[in-house]
């Protein structure tokens, strides 16, 4: 497992939930159980191998759940521009990303586009890497290290 710890509020049943960076489908899956079959999850990756791997289990964990159709679904495109992968405005009550923020080039298109597409009064939740300083220009330019 790799990421930073998913973050969600408790109170999740019949939400409308997007996932950004969701790779494999992982935290997708989880949140699916939680909103119930009223509720939706869409995942968006940039990889297409992930989006492929997530979209295998789909069924399988609809009829884990009891479920009698699926209630999540994994699209290929960039968090910079979900409009691109069909996401339209005030679509989502809540926002996720675990550990894929940090990885943008550009952070605050990320932010618009989350809140072009939650809802009024929907909530972001995110874990991410960040330092409290600025971080030494050999750190910077590191190839491993950044």
């Amino acid at each position: 497992y790799y990421g930073c710890g998913l973050v969600v509020p408790e109170c999740l049943e019949d939400c409308w939930i997007l996932d950004l960076g969701s790779g494999s489908g992982r935290d997708c899956f989880m949140l699916s159980k939680l909103v119930g079959e009223r509720g939706h999850v869409t995942g968006i990756d940039m990889t297409k191998e992930q989006i492929q791997v997530a979209q295998k289990f789909i069924e399988y964990h609809t009829q884990l759940f009891g479920f009698s159709k699926p209630n999540v679904e994994f699209l290929q495109g960039y968090i910079e521009n979900l409009g691109d992968a069909g996401l339209k405005d005030n679509s989502f009550d809540i926002i996720i990303s675990n550990c894929v923020i940090n990885l943008s080039p550009d952070k605050k298109a990320v932010l618009k586009e989350a809140y072009r597409v939650l809802k009024d009064g929907g909530e972001m939740y995110f874990s991410d890497v960040y330092a409290d300083c600025n971080l030494p220009e050999a750190i910077r330019t590191h190839k491993i290290l950044w």
